[in-house]
């Protein structure tokens, strides 16, 4: 029994390695990241997920992705949501992303040019991270992006005032400290601006992510004002989406993608 047991671990740390695949939690200092890799020959594609989403946003894009252009694709938890930990007293942006630089450098990716990929709230993470490496980030595509405001400010704010740290369960007091956060995040994320020489393509939903007409028109508005302000910057509509494009759209997120990959990184390692 012994014997078959430790042939089945074998086969199947086999089958991982041959396809490349990591699966792990990451000490980063005070708390462990769990990551995700499809490990290819291209240069990696670094994905951040929506609000109060994990790393299983990507699921129904990465295995295509993967095979479709051979890139290293990364997809991870943030802080207090799926398998990652939590730890309060270094939740701000800032230290979350700093952590996610601790675990890229462990991966062995630190030093290598990079794609990142984007919905909603994961932008702030984007565009701080490239705001931190702006000579090895390629390009960012964000899918119906959250953009730091006043307005932004002003609605985060409000949508806190609404809620009580009681009303959030065990397995969801990350959403809490991320609403908690929200306003200062914005804040902080309005004065690192996305560096000039980075492309940037935008892919916009068609129904916004707010019950409200004029939040929704402003949610849109932010994103059309900041391509149209870029040097190199598109848009790109995706008809009959809700905000999670990946979720009712993902042909067209991958098509996309790949396309923006082979342009703007094919050459690179």
């Amino acid at each position: 029994m012994k014997t078959y047991i430790l042939c089945c671990l074998f086969f199947w740390i086999g089958i991982i390695s041959a396809y490349g695949q990591v699966d792990t939690l990451l000490d980063v200092g005070s708390y462990k990241l769990h990551i995700k890799i499809l490990k290819g020959k291209g240069a990696p594609i670094l994905f951040e997920s929506g609000g109060a989403l994990d790393a299983r946003q990507w699921d129904s894009i990465s295995n295509i992705l993967y095979n479709k252009l051979n890139a290293t694709i990364i997809t991870y938890d943030r802080q207090g949501f799926g398998k990652s930990e939590l730890d309060t007293s270094k939740y701000t942006i800032l230290d979350e992303v700093k952590g996610l630089e601790i675990a890229i450098k462990k991966l062995g990716y630190a030093n290598k040019n990079i794609l990142l990929a984007c919905h909603s709230l994961g932008t702030f993470y984007s565009s701080l991270y490239a705001f931190r490496h702006p000579h090895l980030v390629k390009g960012i595509i964000m899918l119906d992006p959250r953009l730091p405001s006043l307005a932004d400010m002003r609605f985060a704010r409000s949508v806190f005032t609404k809620i009580k740290r009681s009303d959030f369960r065990r397995e969801d007091i990350g959403l809490y400290y991320v609403l908690a956060r929200m306003e200062k995040n914005s804040d902080f994320i309005r004065g690192k601006n996305i560096p000039p020489n980075i492309p940037v393509l935008g892919i916009m939903a068609e129904q916004g992510p707010f019950d409200d007409k004029e939040e929704n028109d402003r949610f849109q508005s932010d994103l059309k004002n900041l391509i149209g302000k870029r040097i190199n910057a598109n848009l790109v509509r995706a008809p009959g989406s809700s905000h999670n494009i990946p979720l009712d759209k993902p042909d067209l997120v991958i098509s996309e993608i790949s396309n923006f990959y082979k342009k703007y990184l094919n050459q690179s390692k």
